[in-house]
């Protein structure tokens, strides 16, 4: 049986960065994903937002031009309120880029990563695994999700209420309005969250989000909706570059993110 210091269930973001700052300590640190490469099937919006920005090193290329500008849309998508910050708030990212980016970086500091295995469960410090063998791990990181396994296992706070959301990505041609964040307060396509649309001159990113028991036409179809409705900004072409969606958690921050065992990530 392979033992490791650190075993990250996960190769997003946060599970490569917290592989790759373990790695450079010295430790033996192995990442695991489900997914055959951590660049496909990426669910998460490309949309970061300032303290993202802050917390990741992110290279230049794989960014956009920074958002300032915030419009704020009623349900009639008229008159907008139009909020504006002195500095860049949002940027939108080439989030398969990340991914192979930050397992690079991961790799370098001297992390393995070991796609296409699956997280079973843990117990007496020993990890089982669907395609690898088990594995001895001194401390089990998860970076597995909204719905974290890892969590459970540990006995760490798991998150029980969520929103849905569904986002399609779009090249554009490049406007002249300026990079923008579109959001609209519309209960007919996003009963209890929003619609948004962001621009940044490269990509728009469409999406919509609210509550699963309010949503029971299915959030694919209510994002058809909203982009047949007009959807504010510029209209993107036909054929999205990719399509997204998953789980938000929104009931407020988990109180015991650790145990000796293992933490929380992400």
């Amino acid at each position: 049986m392979r033992r490791v210091d650190v075993l990250v269930v996960g190769a997003g973001l946060a599970g490569l960065h917290t592989a790759r700052l373990l790695a450079r300590r010295d430790l033996d640190v192995l990442v695991i994903d489900r997914r055959r490469s951590p660049d496909a099937g990426i669910r998460t919006t490309g949309i970061f937002v300032r303290r993202t920005l802050d917390d990741f090193d992110l290279p230049e290329h794989l960014l956009g031009p920074g958002i300032r500008d915030v419009l704020l849309y009623p349900p009639s998508r008229r008159s907008p309120v139009r909020l504006t910050s002195d500095r860049d708030e949002y940027r939108v990212a080439d989030m398969p880029g990340v991914y192979r980016y930050a397992r690079r970086a991961a790799e370098t500091a001297g992390a393995e990563v070991l796609p296409g295995v699956r997280y079973v469960g843990a117990r007496a410090g020993v990890v089982t695994l669907d395609g690898a063998d088990p594995v001895a791990a001194r401390f089990v990181v998860g970076a597995d999700g909204a719905r974290s396994h890892v969590a459970r296992d540990l006995g760490l706070d798991v998150n029980r209420r969520f929103l849905v959301g569904a986002e399609l990505v779009h090249a554009i041609t490049p406007g002249t309005g300026g990079p923008a964040f579109h959001c609209v307060l519309d209960p007919r396509v996003a009963p209890g969250y929003l619609g948004w649309v962001v621009d940044d001159g490269r990509q728009a990113h469409v999406g919509v989000a609210g509550d699963p028991r309010a949503m029971r036409t299915g959030v694919r179809h209510l994002l058809d909706a909203f982009l047949a409705d007009g959807a504010p900004g510029h209209a993107p072409p036909a054929g999205p570059v990719e399509r997204r969606g998953g789980p938000i958690p929104v009931g407020g921050v988990l109180r015991r993110l650790a145990c000796p065992y293992g933490l929380l990530v992400g």
